[in-house]
């Protein structure tokens, strides 16, 4: 009787150190699927009040839904959603929708041209945990200033810019309250968060 415990003792040992090495090594030649891949179990609040939570093989939060008017446009092989307009009363969207381009490369936000034009400021920003490299130069006329945006980021192994430009009123022309509106307008208004979420609508055409 002891004789056939040891025996099934060690069969046992022998069979656990065999499962064990079989998944150490045969696993190590396994790619993981998105069914193998566990994102956190968190969620993201969206304008509209729902939430999302993060898809696999990223694990970056899906898309919020897309808030009324917002359009699609498609040209070149690239598709991608923006609002028609900016909710904002004094704050114009002068060349809308934004200029898409993709193409490869690798992400940088360290070169600077200034090229003949206006001076650029180039900063470096994360918006919900994309990186990207924000270009700007203005031109003041008549009361107003016009800044050329470029927000340019990697996504999927792409570089992705959006080129626009949008008209800035000198709040201090106008008499109160315009001007105190005005004022708040500017130091409130998201456009970071507007551009992130065009950005996540971007879909290459095959």
């Amino acid at each position: 009787m002891k004789n056939f415990l040891v025996v099934f003792v060690i069969i046992l040992i022998l069979g656990a150190g065999g499962l064990l090495l079989w998944q150490y090594f045969g696993g190590q030649n396994v790619e993981p699927t998105n069914e193998s891949i566990v994102c956190l179990a968190d969620a993201k609040l969206c304008p509209d009040g729902s939430y999302v939570s993060r898809i696999a093989p990223t694990c970056e939060f899906a898309a919020c839904p897309l808030p009324g008017g917002w359009e699609t446009s498609s040209e070149n092989g690239i598709q991608f959603s923006y609002p028609e307009t900016l909710t904002t009363k004094y704050i114009d969207a002068f060349e809308w929708p934004p200029k898409v381009t993709v193409e490869d490369g690798e992400f940088s936000c360290e070169k600077i041209n200034l090229g003949d034009g206006p001076p650029e400021r180039m900063i470096p920003r994360m918006v919900d945990g994309r990186q990207y490299c924000v270009t700007s130069a203005d031109e003041g006329a008549a009361g107003s200033t016009y800044t050329t945006y470029t927000y340019a980021t990697a996504r999927d192994g792409k570089l992705i810019s959006l080129n626009f430009v949008l008209r800035y009123p000198q709040c201090m022309n106008y008499d109160d309250p315009a001007q105190s509106e005005c004022t708040a307008e500017r130091e409130a208004f998201d456009l970071d968060g507007v551009i992130d979420r065009i950005v996540k609508t971007v879909v290459i055409e095959h």
